[in-house]
């Protein structure tokens, strides 16, 4: 297998360390090579078809991607990962152990040839992106920088079970694209256009590349059997399959992170600030109005407004080219840089520390009561009852959804969703304030099931009646002990999501539960009213797990209450 350094693009097949035959495009810098110069490389392996179609560098469909990286003088590759695409091989799991290394190897292969200075970046987004933090544990001495965009450093919190509850309906409908991608029942299932390795072989190795495929794990049927965090099965592993399990492994190899999330997708931003928070790599940090991959807007507050993807493309290739340069220096010392937008506003803010320490932060608690009202001063321990609507759901252009639509989160005026919850609603504000941070809901609740699930939704009710949706957090009862005092300016509520410390579950028992909402900046106006929603259910892609005719007793007092973390004055 030969890789011509004067073709500007070329397709071939790689074995790997067992013998399995990964699609492999290589796109080369020629005229740099043809110069005498050795060159770095960014990889990318994917498992949704490295390329669509058949043909030169003219119509490739990953051509303005690699213009990006020729332009700096970077080679670019892109791989089909095991059992998808043109590669050969079958997938007993998604982001296995095998899968990882496969991608090891590829940086070594890279490195390997006379036209590489021997210096590789990994990158990708979303899934992509979790492959290549994975590859960083590793160690491979020819990794020098990680670019995760868009994807979740902890899936099991940040997009399968986040609070706990499943997102079974987002992974079943995932899991059935991507067995269409495979080929899988190729009976059934027409094979999307795949691009062939070069030469008159292509196609005919394509088809038996796509019949290995066949043996491939359906990781879906897997879901229901792996509840918990520290739950294990052939084929679906969260901890191995986890960049955030992985943290003391890519610790010690020291290579840099650029990372880059939108505050409503999925539940990634919480990811972003944990890693930057705990991880010691140098590390930087970008969070801003964006829809999954960047390339949409999902601002509830100002939903249309620029987005600058121009800047996004500058900004990773500025970062691969630091790092993979002949004579790059070595990762500077200390965290990194953290910049984050604040919704409802254009600006931006750049702290070095999570939680930032030179914003002074604060906590607002307000109470809900028993008139609907959501007060700073709490009213007397009254129960409130609370029928859930089994219906209840945030729509199908949801934050869990965002990734497989292809647009940024969005949520229509919540009013009429808001008629099925249990809301509490504040007067309007006298000033305008900022929230940075986790706010934190602390209920004392029973319900008539012996399970269930709680959400608590942060809105902002306009002067004209229109809701906002602002951030959310839920929280399986069974999973409601922590494991330390909650801090909404730092991250949360911490707790392992453990088999260990599930805690049962007594139809009437008042359970005192702690609701952590997904981190959120924003600038809330004088005027508005903020309100707290509460359900039993979204029926949008998450297991139910209450019983029929469930229903909530709420008791509101100084016992239940929302904590806002807030900046004083307001940065925006």
């Amino acid at each position: 297998m030969i890789i011509d350094p004067r073709r500007r693009l070329q397709s071939r097949y790689v074995p790997a360390g067992d013998g399995v035959r990964l699609a492999v495009d290589v796109w080369l810098p020629v005229e740099r090579i043809a110069a005498g110069e050795a060159v770095g490389a960014v990889v990318r392996t994917t498992r949704y078809h490295r390329a669509g179609v058949d043909g030169g560098d003219g119509d490739d469909p990953n051509r303005a991607e690699a213009e990006l990286w020729l332009a700096a003088g970077i080679a670019f590759v892109v791989a089909d990962a095991r059992g998808t695409g043109a590669s050969f091989g079958a997938r007993s799991a998604e982001l296995g152990e095998r899968e990882i290394a496969d991608y090891g190897e590829l940086i070594d292969w890279v490195a390997a040839w006379p036209w590489s200075n021997g210096r590789v970046g990994a990158y990708g987004t979303s899934y992509e992106g979790q492959a290549a933090e994975l590859v960083a544990r590793l160690g491979n001495p020819h990794l020098v920088a990680v670019a995760a965009l868009f994807s979740p450093h902890d899936p099991y919190r940040e997009l399968f079970h986040p609070g706990g509850v499943a997102t079974a309906g987002r992974f079943a409908g995932w899991m059935r694209e991507c067995r269409r991608k495979d080929g899988v029942p190729a009976e059934e299932v027409p094979l999307p256009p795949v691009k062939p390795v070069d030469g008159p072989d292509g196609r005919a190795l394509l088809a038996e590349a796509v019949a290995e495929h066949q043996a491939n794990t359906d990781v879906h049927a897997l879901m229901y059997r792996v509840p918990f965090r520290d739950d294990r099965v052939d084929g679906l592993d969260w901890a191995s399959t986890t960049p955030a399990a992985a943290s003391e492994a890519i610790a010690a190899t020291g290579v840099p992170f650029l990372v880059r999330v939108g505050w409503v997708d999925g539940a990634f931003v919480a990811g972003a600030l944990t890693r930057f928070a705990g991880l010691p790599n140098h590390q930087t940090v970008e969070i801003g109005p964006w829809g999954h991959g960047g390339r949409t807007r999902a601002d509830p507050l100002r939903p249309t407004g620029p987005i600058d993807a121009d800047g996004q493309d500058r900004r990773l290739v500025e970062f691969f080219t630091r790092h993979l340069a002949g004579d790059a220096a070595p990762p500077p010392a200390g965290r990194g840089s953290l910049s984050f937008s604040t919704l409802g506003t254009d600006r931006w803010h750049t702290v070095q520390s999570w939680p930032p320490g030179d914003l002074d932060l604060g906590v607002r608690r307000l109470y809900p009561g028993a008139d609907g009202e959501l007060a700073d001063v709490a009213g007397p321990a009254t129960p409130v009852r609370y029928a859930v609507d089994p219906t209840s759901s945030t729509g199908p252009t949801n934050r869990w959804l965002a990734g497989e639509i292809g647009q940024g989160a969005a949520y229509p005026d919540r009013r009429n969703a808001d008629a099925t919850l249990l809301t509490f609603t504040s007067a309007p504000l006298g000033a305008d304030f900022h929230v940075l941070g986790f706010p934190v809901a602390t209920l004392q609740l029973a319900t008539t099931g012996s399970d269930g699930v709680v959400y608590v939704y942060l809105e902002l009710v306009d002067p004209d009646g229109a809701v906002t949706y602002l951030t959310e957090g839920c929280l399986r009862f069974l999973h409601r002990a922590t494991t330390g005092p909650p801090d909404p300016t730092n991250l949360g509520v911490p707790r392992t999501f453990a088999r260990a410390d599930r805690l049962p579950v007594e139809p009437g028992e008042t359970l005192d539960l702690t609701v952590a909402l997904l981190p959120v900046s924003a600038l809330l106006r004088a005027g508005h009213r903020l309100r707290v929603a509460i359900a039993g259910n979204d029926a949008s892609c998450f297991t139910h797990y209450g019983p029929p005719g469930e229903t909530f007793t709420l008791t509101l007092g100084g016992s239940t209450h929302l904590d806002l973390p807030v900046v004083t004055p307001p940065t925006a």
